[in-house]
């Protein structure tokens, strides 16, 4: 009851993200898994459902903030063609996420995850390739508004080798939004208001990477002009 409360003050005082006309850039936002692969399972939880409601949260904030925005599921499946299996199929899915994120002009792809680890495990962290610099700004923009959350333990970004780090041209983060092995994280992670809340904050994390990225390019702009 008393966290439910926390969730509705902070949803009540948190301050408006909408800005008027088009967001610059565009954004992919992929939720991790799916189809065959569940990702990780706890008491019956399958983390491709949790990643998947998420991230169309964070899409329709995305949309209400005029920024572009392109899903690479919208259903339980992956993008692995029939026939393959194992570690062929998990990259060859990989690929076909990365290359919509090309197609599409995406300056910024987003991977939602739940975590598991030590059972005592909690909080929500952020993953970017140590030699991606523009990720790593990404990844402090998003993981500093997920750490302002009521209850939420503070965590601080870290690097990861993880596949869709290392290939995706464009900057790239892993949001690892909870433990699903952890039961009152696992129990907050099914909460559709627990889990708006989390999309909110990631929301807002993007918008300022990219009110941030387009002050750079104006910047550089300028510089050329002068």
């Amino acid at each position: 009851m008393i966290f439910r409360l926390l969730l509705l003050i902070f949803w009540l005082v948190c301050p408006q993200i909408c800005r008027a006309g088009e967001m610059p850039g565009a954004v992919v936002i992929d939720p991790g898994h799916g189809g065959y692969d569940p990702g990780a399972v706890r008491q019956g939880v399958m983390e491709k459902y949790v990643n998947l409601a998420i991230a169309q949260e964070v899409v329709k904030i995305l949309q209400e903030n005029n920024v572009r925005v392109l899903l690479t599921r919208e259903g339980d499946y992956n993008l692995a063609v029939p026939g393959l299996h194992g570690r062929q199929a998990k990259r060859y899915d990989i690929e076909k996420r990365i290359e919509l994120a090309e197609t599409f002009g995406a300056d910024a792809v987003i991977s939602i995850h739940v975590n598991v680890g030590r059972r005592l495990c909690t909080g929500a962290e952020t993953f970017y390739h140590r030699q991606s610099p523009r990720s790593k700004l990404l990844a402090r923009y998003i993981q500093k508004e997920i750490s302002g959350l009521p209850q939420m333990n503070k965590r601080v970004v870290k690097t990861g080798n993880y596949y869709i780090l290392r290939r995706t041209p464009m900057p790239c983060v892993i949001v690892e939004t909870g433990y699903l092995n952890n039961p009152q994280e696992r129990k907050k992670l099914l909460d559709k208001s627990y889990r708006q809340m989390l999309a909110r904050a990631i929301a807002r994390g993007v918008i300022n990477y990219l009110h941030e990225k387009d002050k750079a390019t104006n910047r550089a702009a300028e510089g050329e002009a002068r």
